[in-house]
């Protein structure tokens, strides 16, 4: 069994999600008393948010690569960044440090192949939305990507920051998502990315007439699967 090098705390409410996850998940193959092994290396989310507030992508790309450094040192066989918007600079943090990194768009990717769909709403923080990091992956594998309005992306991003990464999850966040992804199905969406970690913790007993792809699960698999089979690759778009 490989080491699994987590960073987390971006946020820790989906990161106590990631743990349980990849515990879960390693049990029910390995069976007896068999848990994962886990290096994790949790952030203060104000010191990120802080950096995110004024767009200083080096310093969160420096922060993460120091963070990997320590993991690997630490004995870690893998990266696995549990949290979708510091995938902005999962590449940077790939250069450096030499060690594979479980791309959680690449995850995705392979789950939504293996659904056999290709159309998908993607939902997140604006950096996940507005930029290209997570679509052009997506796009390699054939998959298309539809994205909220202007509205719905800045209510979806603001609720990730004032509520959901505070572990606040009301019924009128959760209606108003569900509407959004109501609105989406009718331009003929297959399957909707919860592109946070945290979104799926808020409509974890919504029933929805499309395919739910939680990229928490969807990553944590992905991390298990790599740690369990020693000729086990995630594939990485190139």
């Amino acid at each position: 069994m490989k080491t699994i090098g987590l960073i987390g705390g971006t946020s820790w409410v989906s990161t106590v999600d990631y743990y349980r996850l990849i515990n879960q998940l390693t049990h029910e193959k390995l069976g007896a008393s068999n848990a994962a092994k886990i290096i994790l290396y949790s952030i203060n989310f104000q010191e990120f948010k802080n950096m995110l507030d004024a767009n200083d992508w080096e310093r969160i790309a420096i922060l993460y690569i120091n963070i990997a450094l320590k993991l690997k040192n630490a004995g870690a066989d893998c990266i696995v960044i549990g949290a979708n918007t510091p995938h902005m600079i999962a590449d940077h943090v790939q250069g450096e440090v030499a060690l594979p990194l479980l791309h959680i768009a690449d995850a995705t990717a392979n789950e939504i192949l293996r659904q056999n769909i290709n159309k998908v709403a993607l939902l997140g923080t604006k950096f996940v939305m507005d930029n290209s990091f997570f679509i052009d992956k997506l796009s390699l594998h054939g998959i298309k990507t539809i994205l909220p309005d202007e509205e719905e992306k800045t209510f979806i991003h603001e609720s990730i920051f004032n509520e959901l990464t505070r572990a606040i999850f009301t019924e009128e966040t959760k209606n108003k998502y569900l509407e959004i992804i109501t609105r989406l199905t009718k331009e003929g969406v297959e399957g909707v990315i919860y592109a946070c970690t945290e979104i799926p913790i808020l409509l974890k007993d919504a029933k929805l007439q499309i395919i739910s792809l939680d990229t928490t699960y969807i990553h944590a698999k992905a991390a298990v699967e790599f740690a369990l089979a020693s000729d086990f690759t995630i594939t990485e778009s190139k």
